[in-house]
């Protein structure tokens, strides 16, 4: 799949920044994390089992970072057919503040590894994307030409907002509006859906600790069945 040119917009100026501050500090951060379910935009890659998850991040002064993240997935629930049983994202992009709002743009590939093998459909995609948070608040968008399976393109659009609501004990919730471009990814039904996320957070011993309820509408529902399904999800996670 080729990158968009937006893509190659994204990677061109992340490159410059850090052609100019080459001598500026790297730092690195990464974490672990066991969850009761992976959903992704509200519908389940798991088949509503376990996953195991891990991510590494390597971030530049200038703002440029790289990440790359990796979770157990299920052929059941994905339609992946994969050896290594995988999803292995990678991420670069650019983040700055300006007025107090901190701005996030980059690209992301989302890989299936042993998944892409000609002549089957390539699952693996590129998609862009934007964000702007102030404070608790944050809404942003992605963008994909041809999404997950070759399925054309994509639009996604969502908004966050979490707050403290007691001591060590954080709450958030999460909208998204997912658009697809043709209604095949849906089941010919229609050609968008919503995703919802509601949970409360906390750390333990230096244990992140999280439990959700997470699923989409209707629409998503009648095509993707259980696994599109609301549902509690329980995650537990350590950074370093």
């Amino acid at each position: 799949m080729k990158l968009t040119k937006l893509s190659h917009a994204v990677i061109a100026a992340s490159l410059m920044t850090v052609g100019a501050m080459a001598h500026a500090e790297i730092t690195t951060s990464g974490s672990v994390a066991l969850t009761s379910d992976y959903l992704f935009r509200g519908i389940s890659q798991s088949a509503e089992n376990m996953a195991v998850q891990g991510s590494f991040t390597a971030s530049h002064d200038s703002g440029v970072y790289f990440t790359a993240w990796g979770s157990s997935i299920s052929t059941e629930a994905t339609g992946v057919s994969s050896s290594s049983g995988l999803e292995v994202d990678t991420v670069l992009g650019y983040g700055f503040e300006s007025g107090g709002v901190a701005y996030d743009v980059g690209v992301m590939r989302y890989n299936y590894p042993g998944a892409d093998r000609k002549p089957t459909t390539t699952m693996s995609y590129n998609e862009v994307y934007a964000s702007a948070a102030y404070e608790g608040a944050k809404v942003g968008v992605a963008y994909s030409d041809d999404y997950f399976a070759e399925t054309g393109k994509f639009f996604y659009v969502f908004a966050d907002y979490g707050m403290e609501v007691a001591e060590n004990v954080s709450a958030s919730v999460h909208v998204g509006w997912n658009k697809f471009d043709e209604p095949g990814f849906l089941g010919g039904t229609s050609d968008a859906y919503f995703d919802y996320k509601v949970g409360l957070s906390t750390e333990l011993k230096g244990i992140g600790l999280e439990a959700a309820y997470i699923g989409s509408d209707s629409i998503a529902e009648a095509t993707y069945g259980e696994n599109a399904e609301g549902r509690l999800v329980f995650t537990a996670s350590k950074s370093f």
